[in-house]
């Protein structure tokens, strides 16, 4: 839920620098309108309204980088899928990657039980094959087997009693890994989290939050979603047709693609855990997620 904040507490909650990029603010002068957004579980967002238009500016929490963000490839990887409508207009990236500044797509944001529907679905899949189209741009190199293995590292460091457990869940994604890279697919633009939360419906589907982001197996997109999602499951086919993939991909080798993505979320909310307090409702995702991994 957005909050509804006075234009002359700005100064308070965003460094003067970040609003000091956004068109149209004055420094010294106050926004015409400020709005905390909700849906980040990491970073702070909020809506800048000034006579220049209405722009998102996103804090980078400090933290994200040990989860897996990596702020210089998204800042290339937006602007390259807003360059073809998936993503809004990127107005600016901060060198350092504490902050960007995007422009305001007026929407409705997704909800989980979306993911169920499928002519939304559809919609997904079509905007992913816009977006595995796109000619993706020279990036910082992504390996999933790295960050998996650098997660489970940092976790037994933590957790002894934890080493059988992630040293068997890592040999089972080493092997899908494997499985995933004999398809040969050419690397492309992949948003890599589309939780609902980074879904808007506007005008057309715009995917937001890009700091995961990499070029990569094109797989990885619908096998995140249903990761994610374990109700687009009967879907599965037609999410893959969307996408342009399922000619292809096999449903054993998306099955093992999803898995690589369970294992990745559990990790990252067991990272989380240990770096900080959560919710009863992460803690309940992350058991869920343990559950399908160990079937």
């Amino acid at each position: 839920m957005a909050q509804d904040i006075p234009p002359a507490g700005a100064a308070g909650l965003i460094p003067a620098d970040a609003l000091a990029r956004i068109p149209g603010y004055e420094p010294g002068q106050r926004p015409d309108s400020l709005t905390v957004l909700s849906g980040g579980t990491v970073n702070q967002s909020f809506r800048v309204d000034t006579r220049a238009g209405s722009f998102v500016l996103r804090l980078n929490a400090a933290a994200a980088a040990g989860l897996g963000a990596n702020h210089a490839r998204e800042a290339q990887l937006h602007a390259a899928a807003a360059s073809a409508g998936v993503a809004p207009q990127l107005i600016y990236a901060d060198l350092a990657g504490r902050f960007m500044i995007m422009r305001f797509v007026a929407g409705a944001v997704w909800k989980a039980a979306d993911f169920a529907d499928l002519p939304r679905l559809c919609l997904l899949g079509a905007t992913l094959r816009s977006l595995h189209a796109i000619a993706a741009p020279a990036v910082a190199a992504f390996d999933l087997g790295d960050i998996l293995r650098g997660h489970c590292a940092r976790l037994i460091a933590a957790e002894p009693a934890q080493r059988a457990l992630l040293e068997s869940l890592m040999e089972q994604a080493d092997a899908a890994l494997a499985l995933c890279a004999r398809g040969g697919r050419q690397a492309t633009i992949v948003h890599n989290d589309l939780c609902h939360s980074n879904l808007i419906q506007g005008e057309r589907l715009y995917l937001i939050d890009w700091e995961y982001a990499a070029v990569a197996d094109p797989i990885f997109d619908p096998a995140c979603v249903l990761a994610y999602y374990p109700d687009a499951e009967p879907l599965a086919q037609d999410l893959l047709d969307a996408t342009g993939l399922g000619a292809s991909v096999s449903m054993t080798v998306l099955a093992r693609a999803r898995f690589l993505f369970e294992f990745l979320s559990f990790l990252w909310h067991r990272r989380r855990r240990l770096s900080k307090e959560v919710a009863a409702a992460d803690d309940a995702v992350e058991a869920a997620l343990l559950r399908r991994l160990s079937v």
